[in-house]
């Protein structure tokens, strides 16, 4: 017995199996896991001004070369000016294509108003280090790429 399909038939079929992988698709890439770069993503973008405000605040210092990378080591040096009057601080080693290698550190600097970080431990790739910093009246923010190889 020979089975024979018209042509309407067929468009049904072909319409079926394209609905199919269509459906199949969008089910398959909606249960994909997508990662924000940061899980507060929107409330930090409101909270962007203040950022802007940092960092102008700290272009604005007249010796501003606060991150310097030395190969193994990451050195961030506080403004003379204003290294007497930080209060507290944090640097963020900020790994853009996966955020489970980002580490925080607590900014302490030594007597001359340097710290210097052992970089040896970090995976190869690119990292930004950010610095925030604040002082009795003033909050401030830098940050810099850094290729560890």
């Amino acid at each position: 017995m020979k089975l024979k399909l018209s042509w309407g038939t067929g468009i049904v079929i072909s319409f079926v199996v394209f609905m199919s992988s269509t459906l199949a698709v969008v089910i398959y890439l909606m249960n994909q896991d997508v990662d924000l770069v940061t899980r507060d993503y929107y409330k930090k973008e409101l909270a962007y001004q203040d950022q802007i405000e940092r960092i102008e605040r700290t272009n604005k210092i007249s010796d501003k070369q606060i991150i310097n990378f030395h190969g193994e080591l990451v050195s961030v040096t506080m403004p003379s000016s204003i290294k007497n009057s930080i209060t507290s601080g944090e640097i963020y080693f900020y790994r853009p294509s996966d955020s489970k290698y980002d580490i925080r550190i607590p900014l302490i600097p030594d007597s001359a108003g340097i710290q210097i970080i052992p970089v040896r431990e970090l995976t190869k790739g690119l990292w930004m280090v950010k610095v925030n910093w604040k002082t009795e009246k003033e909050d401030f923010f830098t940050e810099k790429r850094v290729l560890v190889r």
